[in-house]
């Protein structure tokens, strides 16, 4: 044991670690230092392991999702949409769905539409997204569908069921009527039952007798037809608008030793693209390499992915500047914010105005990347925003 000490005492952190950790007090007054010098609290720019958290610079790109985003919420007949979000690595995909995300469930979740926001595991299975999708929707939305149903009349019900493939799906919904109707107060227990069958967990007696279904949802095209019957119906008694999913990291799929679970995972997808005409708004997010690999190992797959945009690196050296002036200014606005809160804000405490990254030391960091840029012909945003941030931080602890 003496030894295994002897050992650990070795590489133990240098002895004036703990002098560089500052206090909390030492915290307040650095970020004073910065407000008054930069007008910031911290330092303005994302390194490259911070994938969310930060703002994004809107784009050409941002314009068409847009109008794609216009075009399905005011289409009277909710016709979908399909997107392929295409990049290279470190150009702003993830960043990007971020931002649609937030901004999606502040407007339109209100409205009725669900947002859903997915990324696959390495190894590829369909199993997982439809279990997200499903996730998403959950036990309060089959409630909200049930207290629905139960308001109209037999005839009314059996409309809105008319349209659905699944006999099972029929009965489910019938069976959570039902209970509405009678006042069951087993409702939550019998809506559990239902989202574990949709799940596509194992049935057991309780399901059988009391959904009065038959079968498990024990392949994918069975639970795709099942999410198609539930979106329908949601839809058509006004309880869901439409359903916004967004993909990412589908490049992740190539990393698979089977080309054949490859396939079948985008087959899987394509079949739920093809399940839902109606009601679905679909952005993918994935490498133009890997969208080209993935079209030759199933042609049919770039067919329904008519809408592409793309994600451009940064060109020169004024794109540079603007995006670096960007993150400086969003930093100097939620530090104003910050003291807002506080009620801290007074004439005495002034923002500097003075740039933590100088103009000239921008320029330079883009020219150097640049020379240095081999796959690509421009700067990842990533690369030069972790630069930034290096170099951010060395005024900091400067001034520190």
């Amino acid at each position: 044991m003496s030894g295994l000490r002897l050992g650990w005492d070795r590489i133990m952190p240098r002895e004036d670690l703990s002098s560089r950790i500052l206090s909390k007090k030492s915290v307040s007054d650095l970020k004073e230092r910065l407000y008054q010098k930069y007008g910031v609290f911290v330092n303005p720019f994302p390194s490259a392991g911070q994938t969310s958290g930060h703002p994004r610079l809107e784009t050409e790109a941002d314009n068409r999702i847009d109008d794609e985003i216009v075009q399905f919420v005011n289409d009277v007949n909710r016709r979908s949409h399909v997107i392929a979000l295409m990049a290279s690595q470190g150009i702003g995909k993830t960043n990007l769905l971020n931002a649609y995300e937030r901004e999606l469930k502040d407007v339109l979740e209100p409205l009725g539409f669900f947002i859903i926001r997915y990324i696959p595991d390495p190894e590829p299975s369909f199993d997982p997204l439809i279990r997200t999708i499903f996730d998403a929707l959950g036990e309060d939305h089959l409630k909200e569908l049930a207290n629905a149903l139960a308001g109209q009349r037999d005839e009314d019900v059996e409309f809105h069921l008319k349209d659905l493939r699944s006999e099972d799906m029929r009965r489910m919904l019938r069976s959570l009527c039902q209970a509405v109707q009678n006042s069951q107060p087993e409702i939550n227990d019998i809506a559990k039952l239902a989202q574990e069958w949709l799940l596509g967990l194992r049935v057991y007696k309780a399901h059988r007798e009391t959904l009065n279904i038959r079968y498990r949802l024990d392949t994918v095209e069975s639970k795709t037809r099942a999410l198609r019957d539930l979106v329908i119906c949601s839809y058509s008694t006004g309880k869901l608008q439409g359903v916004f999913l967004l993909l990412d990291e589908l490049e992740k799929q190539d990393d698979s030793l089977s080309k054949t679970m490859v396939v079948r995972y985008f087959a899987a997808i394509r079949a739920l693209i093809d399940a839902l005409p109606r009601n679905l708004f679909l952005m993918m997010a994935l490498t133009i390499d890997a969208l080209n690999k993935y079209s030759e190992m199933f042609p049919a797959l770039r067919g329904r992915l008519a809408s592409e945009v793309q994600l451009n690196p940064l060109q020169n050296s004024n794109e540079a500047m603007d995006l670096c002036r960007f993150y400086q200014e969003e930093a100097r606005n939620l530090a104003k914010q910050e003291l807002a809160k506080e009620k801290r804000l007074t004439s005495n405490r002034q923002a500097g105005d003075t740039d933590i990254v100088s103009a000239e030391d921008v320029r330079g960091i883009f020219q150097r990347l640049y020379r240095d840029s081999i796959a690509i012909e421009g700067v990842r945003q990533r690369d030069f925003l972790n630069e930034l941030h290096r170099r951010a931080q060395q005024a900091i602890e400067y001034i520190q």
